[in-house]
């Protein structure tokens, strides 16, 4: 509405201009002179152009009126629009939904602050994250208490740190391809203003496109579509035990081992198989100690048994 000038329509700051009274045909008499005639002419033609200049106007608003309410009911959901359809003015309209679905507190001011922490530049260009950043400052400077920096010493120190605070807040969204750039803007002193900042960070998107050191749009949609399309795994039971994902992304480059089946290695480096390989060494290296034992202890259970009186009876 403010880019289309139609703000002061919806808020009622514009109210409509009074519906003119078209004047009346003068009665001539009929003993006037020419003189008399003429002057009575005259003051009805400037009468008829004063009305006719009002009643343009009245129109003109009637139809601006009008176009404000049908953009107003075309943006809203329907539920919302039938409420509303009724009404003949569009500030009516505007100031029904306000008091019906306006947020009461500071709910709008902290949204607003949560919104702006929430975006990055990601696949946007620097113009689009500019314009994001922008648009949710104009709603925070609304929803605060106005500030006068041509009157006010105090309010004119409170808006170069707002300021410096954005300039701040817009070179650490930038990405990682902007780090010399942020780094250096950061630390010029005096500080540099948002706009200056803006410049030079459009500068260096142009050069690092030109080099080729910006990724395609191709690839960003790519990045965007891919993490907005990732599902979460699903949430194992406390009782199942948790297993670790095959390392690939470290160093794997596409090893598997047939071994064990698992990625990041082959069978010959198998920690599994090492480990299987000494367990069966000693088990090998112990099998002829038991088995000695095993007939030593036969040999003594024999000897007892033949000098045993009882068993040698039996």
């Amino acid at each position: 509405m403010r880019g289309l000038r139609l703000w002061d329509f919806l808020t009622g700051q514009l109210p409509c201009p009074p519906c003119p009274t078209a004047p009346e045909c003068p009665t001539i008499p009929e003993k006037a002179t020419d003189e008399a005639k003429k002057e009575l002419l005259t003051d009805f033609d400037d009468l008829m152009a004063s009305y006719e200049s009002q009643f343009s106007a009245y129109n003109a608003w009637l139809d601006e009126d009008a176009r404000v309410g049908s953009i107003l009911i075309a943006s809203i959901e329907d539920q919302f629009a039938s409420e509303i359809a009724d009404f003949d003015w569009s500030h009516q309209m505007w100031s029904f939904l306000r008091d019906r679905h306006e947020p009461i507190g500071h709910f709008t001011y902290f949204a607003a602050i949560r919104q702006e922490q929430l975006i990055r530049h990601g696949d946007l260009t620097v113009d689009e994250l500019y314009t994001q950043l922008s648009a949710t400052w104009r709603q925070i400077d609304s929803l605060r208490h106005p500030l006068s920096p041509s009157t006010c010493e105090f309010c004119q120190g409170h808006q170069s740190d707002i300021e410096l605070q954005r300039t701040y807040a817009f070179l650490t969204r930038l990405r990682d391809e902007y780090e010399p750039l942020r780094a250096q803007l950061l630390a010029r002193h005096p500080f540099v203003s948002l706009m200056d900042a803006l410049m030079d960070v459009r500068n260096e998107e142009t050069r690092l496109r030109t080099a080729g050191l910006l990724p395609s749009a191709t690839a960003l949609a790519a990045r965007s579509s891919s993490s907005r399309l990732a599902v979460p795994p699903p949430s194992l039971p406390s009782s199942a035990p948790v297993s670790s994902p095959p390392a690939r992304g470290w160093g794997g480059g596409g090893l598997h081992c047939d071994y064990c089946g698992k990625d990041g290695h082959v069978k010959a480096f198998c920690y599994r198989k090492k480990k299987t390989h000494r367990s069966q060494t000693r088990q090998a290296s112990k099998t002829p100690q038991v088995s000695l034992t095993s007939g030593s202890a036969s040999a003594r259970v024999s000897q007892r048994s033949s000098t045993d009186p009882v068993t040698r009876r039996c």
